[in-house]
């Protein structure tokens, strides 16, 4: 038995990296997981993958964080599952245009805000409700290291996600009372497939190698390393777990010491 036995997490956005992390994570401490995303024939594939290596139960649940109607539905159907919620994980997001601000879609940008703060509160708030009626609950958003560095191109992404950490340290006061835990958590330069596309787009601008422009970042952070998948679901586990019962309206940087 882990720390999160007989607990339910939610992951929102469990695709490949952080969302699957985060879920093997929760459900290696004890907790069953409802892993949600729109691709459902991959959800399937990881449930029976993190089933299989944990023994807990994990449900693929299809969810769409742009559209509010699928969000409700998704929270409603894990209570109906399990009876309860205890712990909500954001990892779900839409990055909006690479456009600079003085070329940009408004349209884009709309749909950045509806998914990446709309949608997120959403899935806050009916998450809320029920672990209000159960004795509180943790709620964990996935922040960016953009809403710090600010790069260019990348203005709806880091708008919205600036908007997400006020608004999310505006909720951890509002359901402080109910014993509801709202943190989020900061990924720095994290190995995967985001970070590899980083990368290329360097190699095309400079000429650079893929090894020159990794390590070239890399010395950038205090521990000259990135961030994998996995520490950002260790900061999202301790958050969720009992060594966290009094942090909340917290940003939690998993940056290697990024600057």
């Amino acid at each position: 038995m882990g720390d999160l036995d007989k607990k339910v997490g939610v992951v929102m956005g469990a695709g490949p990296g952080i969302g699957r992390a985060t879920a093997l994570a929760l459900a290696e401490a004890g907790a069953h997981v409802v892993v949600a995303a729109r691709n459902v024939e991959r959800l399937e594939l990881l449930a029976a993958e993190l089933a299989d290596r944990t023994g807990q139960l994990i449900i693929p649940l299809e969810a769409d964080l742009g559209d509010l109607v699928s969000c409700k539905d998704l929270i409603a159907e894990t209570e109906e599952r399990f009876g309860r919620l205890d712990i909500l994980v954001n990892v779900a997001t839409g990055g909006g245009s690479h456009a600079p601000i003085i070329d940009a879609d408004w349209d884009g940008w709309r749909k950045a805000f509806e998914c990446n703060v709309i949608g997120n509160l959403e899935l806050s708030r009916q998450a809320a409700r029920i672990m209000m009626r159960h004795g509180g609950g943790s709620i964990i958003q996935i922040g960016t290291f953009g809403t710090h560095s600010r790069p260019v191109r990348q203005g709806s992404y880091t708008a919205t996600k600036e908007a997400l950490l006020s608004a999310s340290q505006t909720l951890a006061k509002e359901l402080g009372p109910d014993n509801i835990r709202v943190n989020v958590v900061t990924p720095g330069y994290t190995t995967g497939p985001n970070l590899d596309g980083l990368f290329a787009g360097v190699v095309q601008r400079t000429g650079e190698s893929v090894e020159e422009v990794s390590h070239r970042l890399a010395k950038t952070a205090a521990l000259r390393t990135h961030v994998s998948p996995e520490d950002i679901a260790a900061a999202v586990l301790f958050l969720a777990g009992p060594g966290a019962a009094r942090i909340t309206g917290v940003e939690l940087p998993v940056t290697a010491g990024q600057r």
